[in-house]
């Protein structure tokens, strides 16, 4: 059988797009290495900008509503934020992944588990995918497998730099615990260098980490100890520990196409700069891919080149300017801290972006500032905004 549109993995991304292609009557089959319901190392924050993304219940799937959120720079000072919007919804990966995948096969996607892609040969407007010991065909193929997955390597896409190295570890939370931390994120904007610390709550534990958006961090492992330690948590039960990179390129113009080929996601390296958020760009590069692939049906060639563009515009151009951004606020963390100190209303604009009501251009005037305050405590500097 020859399908329309081949997908390797079936996370956020890759499901959203079978969905919508399924939906709209076209032939999709996704090939997913793991077997549901798959383990992820991630926070799982959805905002509620990708919540709006979503055209299908999925409410089962949250296990704390957020409206608040507590910044902090190595546990000392602090700013809290609070707000009637939700900023952001708690669900464990896999069973929101899950849920995903679900959708696309009730929208008549088929998904084969256990299928680890592994190779992939493009001719003739045709693609030609090995996974799991079998060979598929089809006239686009969308790699949607994440960071670590085989796709960009593949299709000679694969950037060896733009990653960045995290630390997650999940805790049991007590009771006495569950209170405190229920309906709120806790940041620490100075857990290590070009990164922060994170606690989300779910339902009966709390997701805690550290992340660095640079690939020159180390000593991740003592700095998520000191990390627990200032917040209280350090004898705490570990349920698991868990390391993994995260896509550091958001904002480059990056080649995420060939010939009857595309990228997704994390895949294509579409994650915020500042924030570390990709669950939101997979959503939305799998919408694009969709956009590109249904306005195009007749003439598949012109899909990769189309969905390149669409994301240029629609992803790229804004993340630029967060890449900008998150170079200022990390490059003088202490400095951009005190001025969110002195100015809790920067803050408040960025829980806006996070939930969606707000653009990135809202903190041009914060970035300017934090230039102008280490241009006259050292007198020169080199960054521009």
């Amino acid at each position: 059988m020859k399908y329309d549109v081949i997908i390797s993995g079936a996370g956020p991304s890759g499901a959203t797009l079978a969905y919508h292609l399924a939906r709209a009557g076209l032939e999709v089959l996704i090939l997913e290495k793991q077997f549901f319901p798959r383990d992820k190392p991630c926070g799982g924050g959805i905002t509620y900008k990708t919540s709006r993304l979503l055209d299908f219940p999925w409410e089962n799937a949250v296990e704390d509503t957020v409206r608040t959120m507590a910044f902090n720079f190595r546990g000392q000072r602090g700013v809290t934020v609070r707000t009637a919007m939700p900023v952001a919804y708690m669900a464990t990966r896999s069973k929101f992944d899950e849920l995903l995948a679900q959708q696309a096969r009730s929208a008549g996607a088929r998904i084969i588990e256990g299928a680890a892609l592994e190779e992939v040969k493009l001719k003739d407007g045709l693609a030609t995918v090995s996974a799991g010991g079998k060979t598929y065909q089809g006239r686009i193929f969308a790699g949607a497998d994440g960071v670590n997955g085989k796709s960009a390597r593949l299709l000679g896409l694969y950037n060896p730099v733009a990653t960045g190295p995290s630390l997650e570890a999940e805790l049991e939370c007590p009771p006495r615990l569950t209170g405190h931390f229920r309906g709120m994120i806790k940041l620490d904007c100075g857990a290590l260098p070009w990164g922060y610390g994170w606690i989300f709550p779910k339902e009966n534990r709390l997701s805690t980490g550290i992340a660095s958006f640079s690939r020159k961090a180390k000593g991740l492992k003592q700095s998520l100890k000191e990390f627990l330690t200032r917040e209280g948590l350090e004898n705490t039960r570990i349920i698991s520990v868990k390391g993994f990179p995260i896509p550091v390129g958001g904002g480059k113009k990056t080649k995420i196409h060939c010939p009857s080929a595309l990228l997704l996601g994390d895949a294509a390296g579409l994650v915020d700069p500042f924030s570390g958020e990709g669950i939101y760009y997979a959503i939305k590069s799998a919408r694009l891919a969709a956009e590109a692939i249904l306005d195009h049906k007749s003439d598949p060639e012109r899909v990769p080149g189309v969905y390149q563009d669409l994301v240029d515009r629609r992803i790229t151009a804004e993340l630029t300017m967060v890449r900008r951004m998150a170079k200022v606020f990390y490059s003088f963390p202490r400095t951009a801290f005190s001025l969110i100190e002195k100015n809790p209303e920067t803050a408040g604009r960025m829980l806006r972006l996070i939930y969606g009501e707000g653009k990135y251009s809202e903190l041009k005037g914060a970035a300017r500032e934090v230039i102008r305050m280490i241009a006259s405590s050292k007198k020169t500097t080199r960054l521009r905004f």
